[in-house]
């Protein structure tokens, strides 16, 4: 308080003597005491008034500084602290009325100027924030830097423009701002929050849990921060400890919508869906318009195949934030699994759209685009070829390799995969592993899942090394790979969900290949080699459709082990009992377009009395199902003669014992669901493409030795089907041997394609030796 301002009353002075001396709950309450007596006393109500705005409490001085301003407006003091209060609490259009009447009044100091320019800025940014929050950006953007511009050392203008910049796929920029607005008002936990934040979205795990620890050391109940913090050890694959976090957040019962948002999608991540879906729903239950939550919940409901509601959250998340790339991508996976192709690749499109480096919407649309008849596969390539050169390639470390060129010694062979658990992946990768010889390689497992399993458990035993990469960053991943000194990486997955392309991106290894996970080529100009057979890409087909070297096995390109403990097939066809053919197809149904559709419609018409049973995700939602018999109608196919049946677990395998003969879907074949559907003895119908996607069936009917079964075009596929319908002691001769013929193919020779594997590594091995310097 300026020195004449100091008042006459001896209560107030000696208050004020022990506010200078640091005592400053004593001199609290000799204000307090004076104002029970007299509350009108100006200069008691000024100093009350000036102390809690020292306390950060502007909103609760503003009624003493108002009273001291009444009682004494000839104290040019008592205006000025009654406009800082006003500015303080937010309210600068009052804080400027109260300006003009004191310069009005004649005041005129220096300090004026700066009320000026100081109520200037929080005006504009004020008006900055509610652009901001009305989603308008650019205006916010604007605002902000003009509040910079009026005031320098306004430092909520700087750190929110830093938290703009990240929003808006600037994140170093944001970086800069908010580490800056931290050097000049470092005690500020929101600020070390919010740069903790934005080092979470870069992948810096470690800097952002210092940024989180920091801000809760200045604020130890921090909910954001501890939610923050919970959400890093989440990403180290730490969940008890993420769930701590979580857990403190929720049990204090303060700000807990981020944290029960959190949670879910941490229990979601290990597979306890219902409790996600629980946390998830209470999340919204506070706030409604929780866009990340919306999103979340929609993951976990469209994991339970209710597509309909998944396909809801996405879409109110993104209605809430439509800059929101992760539900629009999201959205074309709930899309896609109900057969809306167009739509889905759409949204896919926006997603990478608002997010250029989306790597999940970049492999999600390469991966939907092979399930569209009217898509020329070419495309899909290009789609691979556009990732690589926007993302992958750019990764690539130029260096020489220190692994030893001697063209006979053990290699050292790397599987890189998300599925090494109870995964359709696995029943072609267990029976490899189980019969991989050790005596010339040694085998290191890269698993990126952050669950276990029975089948991981087993698959540990036939590795000699296992690594668990899924809470590491690809750079320090690549590390882990030189360090390893692996010679030839192989990846699992492709463009499917869990995969480390960006690790294959990097080269960490002389040899690198891709096989099984994925049926088309990943783009990705680091694989050298792309493992197939010559069934699929037959020499001089495919060649111009990969950006790998193809690799032919010799016979398959995969070998196929069925799940344990089923139970036996019927050993008769279905129609033996009930009098009609019944076709089937369980297939993914994204795989089933309209122009698939229109064939089998085809065949029910030419077979009377025929059914088509179909096995659908999320065909149990009465809107989803409305949807689809809409459609099977408008495609030709007669709606009592079809049969829907929703996807569950228990029905696997055993709705095989109601359908006589499978139908392959084209262009996308089907591949494990062929092999079991063959394993329970029913023939499938398939039709020859021209890529390894539109030819699986091809190799698995020719590896089988069932070649009759595989149609050259549509009109083919259609006279198969409904020739072996037509020709019942023909069908029940090829289902009567059927598994024991399975049982003695290629397919099934587990050792045989081991070493025909092996074969490729040591051949691709002593290909890259002689092209490099003998081993001295």
């Amino acid at each position: 308080m300026n020195a004449h301002a100091r008042p006459n009353n001896k209560a107030v002075r000696k208050g004020l003597a022990h506010l200078d001396a640091g005592r400053v709950d004593s001199a609290e309450r000799l204000f307090r005491s004076v104002l029970k007596s007299e509350p009108n006393n100006p200069e008691a109500n000024y100093a009350l008034g000036t102390l809690v705005v020292r306390q950060g409490k502007p909103q609760s001085a503003l009624s003493y500084l108002n009273a001291a301003l009444q009682a004494d407006p000839q104290q040019g003091p008592h205006w000025f602290s009654f406009v800082e209060a006003l500015l303080m609490a937010g309210a600068a259009g009052d804080a400027r009325t109260i300006l003009e009447r004191a310069v009005a009044r004649g005041f005129s100091t220096p300090e004026i100027a700066a009320l000026k320019l100081r109520i200037d800025c929080a005006e504009l940014y004020r008006a900055a924030l509610d652009h901001h929050a009305a989603g308008r950006l650019d205006e916010a953007e604007k605002f902000y830097t003009a509040a910079l511009k009026a005031d320098r050392g306004h430092v909520e203008s700087l750190y929110m423009l830093g938290q703009l910049a990240a929003r808006t796929e600037r994140v170093q920029v944001g970086l800069q701002l908010i580490r800056e607005a931290i050097r000049l008002k470092g005690d500020v936990p929101a600020f070390h929050c919010s740069l903790g934040n934005v080092l979470a979205e870069c992948g810096e795990v470690d800097e952002a849990m210092q940024a989180f620890q920091h801000a809760l050391a200045l604020q130890p109940a921090f909910p954001e921060a501890q939610t923050g913090l919970g959400n890093m050890y989440r990403s180290r694959g730490d969940f008890e400890a993420a769930m701590a976090q979580f857990d403190a957040v929720i049990a204090g019962g303060v700000n807990t919508v981020k944290a029960h948002n959190s949670l879910g999608a941490l229990l979601f991540d290990i597979g306890r869906r219902g409790e996600a879906i629980a946390h998830l729903t209470e999340a919204l239950r506070q706030r409604a318009d929780f866009a990340e939550a919306h999103n979340n919940l929609g993951n976990a409901l469209l994991d339970e195949g209710r597509l309909d509601e998944a396909a809801h959250h996405y879409r109110e998340a993104i209605r809430h934030r439509p800059d929101m790339a992760a539900a629009w991508s999201n959205l074309g996976s709930s899309l896609k699994a109900q057969g809306k192709i167009t739509e889905a690749i759409e949204s896919y499109q926006t997603a990478i759209r608002l997010k250029p480096m989306f790597i999940n919407a970049h492999n999600s649309l390469i991966m939907l685009l092979g399930y569209s008849a009217e898509v020329p596969h070419e495309i899909l390539v290009n789609q691979a070829r556009q990732f690589d050169r926007d993302i992958a390639a750019s990764l690539l470390r130029r260096r020489e390799f220190a692994n030893v060129p001697h063209p006979d010694r053990r290699l050292r062979i790397g599987y890189v995969s998300g599925d090494f658990r109870d995964h359709a992946v696995n029943y072609f990768f267990e029976p490899l592993v189980r019969h991989h010889q050790k005596a010339d390689f040694e085998f290191f497992a890269y698993a990126n899942m952050n669950t276990e399993d029975a089948a991981t458990a087993r698959l540990r035993g036939g590795f000699d090394h296992w690594r668990n990469i899924v809470s590491m960053g690809d750079d320090a991943v690549a590390d882990l790979i030189e360090a390893d000194r692996i010679d030839i990486l192989v990846d699992l997955s492709g463009h499917m969900a869990a995969n480390r392309l960006l690790v294959f991106a990097r080269k960490p290894a002389p040899i690198q290949a891709t096989w099984l996970g994925f049926t088309t080529t990943t783009g990705v100009s680091a694989i050298d080699y792309r493992i197939t057979d010559a069934y699929v890409d037959p020499p001089g087909m495919t060649e111009h459709l990969n950006t790998e070297t193809l690799w032919r096995l010799p016979a398959t390109f995969c070998c196929y082990q069925p799940r344990a403990g089923i139970a036996d097939p019927i050993n008769h066809p279905p129609r033996d009992e009930n009098g009609f053919t019944t076709f089937g197809c369980f297939n993914n149904f994204t795989k089933v377009n309209d122009v698939t559709l229109r064939r089998w419609a085809e065949i029910l018409n030419r077979v009377p009395d025929s059914r088509l049973l179909l096995e659908i995700v999320g065909i149990d939602s009465e809107a989803f199902r409305r949807e689809t018999e809409a459609r099977l109608k408008r495609l030709g196919l007669p709606l009592d003669r079809v049969i829907l049946e929703p996807r569950k677990r228990s029905n696997q395998y055993v709705l095989y014992n109601k359908i006589d003969i499978a139908l392959d879907p084209f262009p996308f074949n089907g591949g494990t669901t062929t092999l079991d559907a063959l394993w329970m003895t029913v023939p499938v119908i398939a039709l020859a493409g021209e890529h390894f996607t539109a030819r699986m069936g091809v190799s698995i009917l020719n590896n089988i030795g069932l070649p009759q079964l595989i149609a050259a075009d549509e009109a083919a596929y259609v006279d198969l089907a409904v020739g072996l319908a037509s020709d019942p002691s023909r069908l029940r001769a090829i289902r009567g041997n059927l598994r024991q013929q399975m049982s003695a193919s290629r397919m099934m020779d587990f050792a045989a394609f081991a070493r025909d594997i092996e074969a490729a590594y040591r051949a691709m091995w002593r290909k890259w030796c002689a092209q490099r310097p003998a081993a001295g």
